[in-house]
């Protein structure tokens, strides 16, 4: 005997041009598939009563039940969801350290969460010892892949110090036979051809290079001490970057104030030739801390667990599809962060550790220092994420697998601790239920579906202290037929189309 999984998600598709149509989905698979509203309702009987089911219909039961949108009744599918969530965050072989080499910046974002916070660059003591750090870690605890992310701050403003960091990294893995490569997240102003060709040469294969909106609103946000535009330096930076590395994703920090210039961006960007030789990653920007020194406007980031942040996800992955970009694959993905997971951590300049990018500075919550042998007391009550999912495993939450209590940043922000849940579940509901519209709009347009409106269907409410901007803009704005590359989509969607005429009754 079968039953619906309680991952498994149904909405009715007649507000889209699909009257008496569902949508179906599956928030652990990621697949997805349309359905007749009456073959739904067969379906569900079927699986209650599997023998007295036509053949036909057992099939379908079948076929669904490998796809996992109907489990053997007597299977606890949100039970396994957390197991899953455990296996996946405790990943033993491998380590993520994201190595913050300087706070020191050569721009002043308006939003930047590490405003206020002490300049400091990693001295030869501190690089030693997070080198020493992490070689324990590969001993003791098993790791055969480190995975290093230069972070700032500005990355490259010390420039022979993240190369002497490098050599050391490169040194110790080969030394214990390890493998892996190097990322960066950059302003790329710093980035030379020369700087290029080092960091390739010692294992740099992927580059993140933000750009925040066409130049007048990306030099608004991301300017200079002096007030001095950085648009055309970032946007050169990207010119390098593709010449020299594996992997070049343009990252768009957005909130209320330019998640309506998406489109010029992207026109922008296109004009520069880089389309085809990119990917674009969407990363929201997040509320502050009540005591930060930040002065982007408080009004301007749209709240997580809002439909309005889901529109704005999906809104703009539409438009950077429709313009024939790539969306990387962890575009809105919350789970398991480096905050759960358990060889995610933040090191900071002066060698302290952290499990969340966003509290790096703030000793309150460290969780320990290279220059001990292992975590403090703090990484455990961290790391414990049973109080937080408690109550998503006592509602038997359908978006438990893309969630996982939420964002524990987002948590602190609000209560001032992480171990309360942050439930998205609006949000989350609206936007994996959009991202399917999007990702497989042509297969659903060819079914009966309208066309998605990037103005009218992703609904998000913009600041009004700049000018009203062309929200969609050419053929992001226009009714389309989702003809032009699909890209990475978040999640790994896989859509059937599940025809069911013949079950129908005549």
């Amino acid at each position: 005997m079968l039953k619906v999984s309680d991952l498994t998600v149904t909405r009715d598709l007649s507000e889209w041009g699909m009257p008496g149509q569902l949508l179906v989905f599956n928030t652990e698979t990621g697949r997805s598939f349309t359905v007749a509203d009456q073959d739904w309702k067969r379906i569900v009987q079927g699986a209650k009563a599997y023998g007295e089911a036509t053949p036909q219909i057992q099939t379908t039961l079948r076929k669904l039940a490998v796809s996992r949108y109907l489990v053997p009744h007597g299977e606890d599918e949100i039970a396994r969801a957390v197991q899953d969530f455990e296996d996946k965050r405790r990943h033993p072989p491998r380590i993520f350290p994201l190595l913050t080499v300087t706070t020191a910046c050569n721009i002043a974002c308006t939003y930047c969460y590490e405003e206020g916070i002490k300049s400091q660059h990693m001295t030869d003591e501190v690089i030693d010892a997070v080198v020493a750090w992490l070689e324990r870690r590969v001993v003791e605890d098993g790791i055969t892949e480190i995975n290093p992310g230069l972070f700032g701050g500005e990355p490259l403003m010390r420039p022979k110090m993240l190369l002497r960091l490098m050599d050391e990294f490169n040194t110790m893995m080969e030394r214990h036979g390890a493998s892996g490569y190097f990322y960066c997240s950059t302003n790329g102003v710093l980035l030379t051809d020369e700087l290029a060709s080092q960091l390739s040469a010692r294992g740099l294969n992927q580059i993140q290079i933000s750009l925040d909106g066409p130049a007048h609103i990306h030099n608004l946000r991301r300017k200079g001490h002096r007030d001095q535009p950085s648009f055309e330096e970032s946007l050169r930076a990207l010119h390098i970057a593709v010449d020299h590395f594996e992997s070049v994703t343009l990252k768009v920090n957005f909130d209320r104030q330019n998640v309506g210039y998406f489109a010029q961006l992207f026109d922008e960007v296109a004009a520069a030739g880089l389309r085809d030789r990119i990917d674009v990653k969407l990363e929201a920007i997040a509320a502050q801390l009540e005591d930060s020194s930040v002065s982007h406007d408080p009004d301007y980031p749209i709240p997580p667990e809002s439909p309005e942040m889901a529109n704005a996800y999906t809104g703009g992955w539409k438009i950077a599809r429709d313009k024939g970009f790539r969306v990387d694959g962890s575009t809105a993905h919350t789970t398991p962060c480096m905050f759960t997971s358990e060889h995610g951590v933040i090191i900071g300049s002066d060698g302290s550790l952290y499990k969340c990018i966003s509290m790096v500075g703030r000793p309150e919550v460290s969780v320990g220092t290279v220059f001990s042998e292992q975590y403090d007391s703090a990484y455990d009550r961290q790391m414990n994420a049973t109080k937080r999912i408690s109550e998503c495993v006592e509602e038997r939450c359908s978006y438990l697998p893309v969630c996982a209590g939420g964002c524990a940043y987002e948590s602190v922000v609000r209560t001032g601790s992480y171990e309360p849940r942050y439930c998205t579940k609006d949000s989350l509901a609206e936007f994996h239920f959009k991202k399917h519209l999007v990702r497989h709009e042509k297969a659903l347009v060819r079914r009966g579906m309208r066309p998605l409106n990037a103005t009218d269907d992703f609904p998000v409410r913009l600041s009004d202290t700049l000018p009203s901007p062309s929200v969609g803009g050419g053929c992001g704005g226009c009714p389309s037929s989702g003809g032009s590359p699909d890209g990475g989509a978040p999640g790994g969607a896989t859509f059937i189309p599940l025809d069911l005429g013949s079950l129908r009754r005549r």
